[in-house]
């Protein structure tokens, strides 16, 4: 993907980024190296990362933002996604944090019908989630309403409910 200052793109677990800057940056005592100076969107706590240019494992994770087309697709294809929860708490949380770094978006959309299928049982019962899985909603949500925000040219709190009226309708 060749990147230029200004693009917004999405980049693994860190969701949608603006790119700032390209720049050199020495780190110690190596060589200056190129880096991507990316700040990621829609984030209570400024933040900025830092992608070295050169790094194809890093720069892999850097993916153009969907277009208008696949956001639609991804949304009205939420109904219709299945995923098993995993009882183990630890392997769950393994599982779902490597689907989310990793950026695919149909596989976060599967971390959040999950959970949000099992927080639904949960209810029915009485019980709540507990606060590893519901951290894991929250940011499995964020990162995927930001993406559709910025596909869609709305708000993350539109997402929402563009998704509700077409799960509805």
């Amino acid at each position: 993907m060749n990147c230029k200052i200004g693009d917004t793109i999405v980049y693994g677990g860190s969701g949608v980024c603006e790119i700032d800057d390209i720049r050199d940056i020495r780190y110690g005592r190596e060589r200056p190296q190129k880096y991507y100076v990316l700040r990621p969107l829609f984030v209570k706590q400024a933040m900025t990362v830092f992608v070295p240019c050169n790094n194809e494992n890093l720069t892999s994770k850097m993916q153009p933002v969907m277009t208008r087309d696949e956001a639609m697709d991804l949304i009205d294809s939420i109904k219709s996604v299945k995923c098993d929860w995993i009882e183990d708490r630890n392997e769950r949380k393994d599982l779902f944090s490597q689907k989310l770094s990793g950026g695919n978006r149909k596989e976060i959309v599967e971390v959040i019908s999950s959970i949000s299928e099992h927080k639904e049982r949960l209810g029915e019962e009485g019980k709540t989630l507990n606060m590893q899985d519901e951290k894991m909603l929250s940011d499995a949500t964020q990162r995927i309403n930001a993406e559709l925000a910025v596909a869609l040219d709305m708000k993350p709190d539109q997402v929402v409910e563009l998704i509700r009226a077409r799960k509805a309708g």
